[in-house]
């Protein structure tokens, strides 16, 4: 009787121990999930990531100080600049680089204006725009997430690729994201001020600054911009630049969040990013 009873008792505690184990792997994730939870997983830790993201770039230097994702000029106006830097004439028996141009400086008594001081300030300018812009940033990207459907959410869980819900995110959403966070971006741009004037404005003074640059005279020898073999540049269009290098910094951003999700438990703050990616351990 005795062993019949510690038998029973053994089985009752092994049947209550793998209860208990049963319940623990379903809360973990270790049991089975269906693919429109995984679906549901993958969006959490976009949102996560996203509103992680939007602080931290919304911050004061949140771009200007991150060389991964600081803006600079827009393409056309930066590789202007470096050719003018790049270049060398001679006046006379005095050879003249550009770059020595560029940061101010006397040509035969003619007081020539820098204009690295100004390209400074504008660049500070614009990522001071881009940082107040990521502040509204969130609520954008979470309704973009939200009305997404995602396709194959196993394949993004576990092809290996760890910022493979990102990319999805950024291949199905990114002209929405452009069309709605532009506005935010222009607005920025307005609002955000060097010496009393909008960035916009900062912007387009420089462009003429560096083409009243070019139209420079040295007597005897031409103008600045013949001396260089250089033409005057026109104003690209500021928004729309700082609007896709302010989605790509998000975008980034948001990647290094899903990384860190899937590979630090600790990063998963909720119970369905804990099932979810549980299944990746």
């Amino acid at each position: 009787m005795k062993k019949l009873f510690s038998l029973l008792s053994l089985s009752a505690l092994l049947v209550f121990s793998s209860c208990e184990e049963d319940a623990l792997n379903d809360f973990l994730g270790n049991g089975t999930l269906s693919e429109s939870e995984i679906a549901e997983g993958l969006k959490s830790a976009l949102s996560v990531g996203t509103d992680t993201s939007s602080a931290k770039l919304g911050a004061v230097d949140g771009y200007f100080q991150d060389p991964l994702v600081k803006l600079l000029l827009p393409i056309a106006t930066q590789n202007a600049i470096e050719t003018f830097k790049s270049k060398q004439f001679s006046v006379g028996f005095l050879t003249i680089s550009g770059n020595t141009v560029y940061n101010g400086t006397s040509i035969l008594g003619i007081t020539i204006p820098g204009l690295k001081s100004k390209e400074d300030e504008l660049i500070l300018g614009i990522n001071r725009a881009a940082e107040a812009a990521a502040n509204q940033a969130a609520p954008i990207f979470i309704d973009a997430i939200t009305d997404m459907s995602i396709a194959d959410a196993n394949d993004i869980l576990f092809g290996g690729i760890d910022t493979a819900a990102t990319a999805y995110l950024r291949n199905t959403s990114y002209n929405t994201l452009f069309t709605t966070y532009e506005p935010k971006i222009d607005n920025a741009l307005q609002q955000v001020t060097v010496g009393g004037t909008s960035i916009s404005q900062t912007y387009e003074d420089f462009v003429a600054d560096y083409n009243n640059t070019l139209a420079i005279g040295i007597p005897g020898f031409g103008t600045l911009g013949s001396l260089m073999n250089l033409q005057s540049i026109t104003v690209s269009d500021l928004s729309a630049y700082s609007t896709n290098k302010g989605l790509d910094g998000l975008f980034l951003k948001i990647a290094e969040e899903e990384q860190d999700i899937r590979t630090n438990p600790l990063a998963r703050i909720n119970d369905l990013l804990i099932r979810v990616f549980s299944l990746l351990d």
